[in-house]
């Protein structure tokens, strides 16, 4: 940061946040360079969110449950839960999920495309998929279809944590009343 001094006094200058590309359209005097503006605002954005995360950094998930920084569950969301509160959770829950390598594109269980049923010849054993596969196979549909450019909806906070590894800086939440609807910001 620098400091700049003009005829209103002493006022710093942080270089970083404004970086980018200049364009003829930014000196255009009648309308402004909206998308420079929105690169901008996104900018700041995500420096703050990077502040809120390593603020907390330090600290283990079962600590800001115990002050209550998180929800209490990786599950079902609390009745009381805003999309505003969401909002800072998600930041802050991020510090905590280690994406996957740009290689993996899905999440894999063994035979996750067999479907079953009881044998009864084999003294009742099932045969069929099993809950992983099944969540493999909920999570991968997602995925088919953040990355088409839709939005889908998920239930529980696990399958959104499950959701940034694959997509740790694009992935965009929403919290509605019981359930987020989750796409890819592009």
């Amino acid at each position: 940061m620098t400091q700049t001094t003009n005829r209103y006094g002493i006022y710093e200058v942080d270089h970083t946040k404004f970086g980018g590309k200049v364009d003829l359209e930014d000196f255009n005097t009648n309308f402004p360079n909206q998308k420079r503006i929105s690169n901008q605002i996104k900018d700041v954005k995500d420096s703050n969110q990077r502040k809120e995360q390593q603020k907390y950094k330090h600290m283990t998930l079962e600590e800001l449950k115990e002050m209550r920084i998180v929800s209490n569950t990786n599950g079902r969301p609390s009745p009381t839960l805003t999309d505003e509160k969401w909002q800072k959770e998600f930041n802050v829950r991020k510090a905590f999920v280690k994406p996957y390598g740009k290689n993996i594109k899905k999440l894999t269980g063994q035979s996750s495309k067999e479907s079953g049923m009881w044998n009864e010849e084999t003294q009742g054993t099932y045969h069929g998929k099993t809950n992983w596969q099944e969540y493999c196979s909920f999570i991968n549909d997602v995925l088919k279809n953040i990355r088409s450019n839709q939005k889908d909806y998920c239930y529980f906070i696990y399958q959104i944590e499950e959701l940034l590894k694959f997509h740790f800086s694009d992935l965009r939440t929403k919290y509605c009343d019981g359930y987020w609807e989750v796409w890819l910001e592009r």
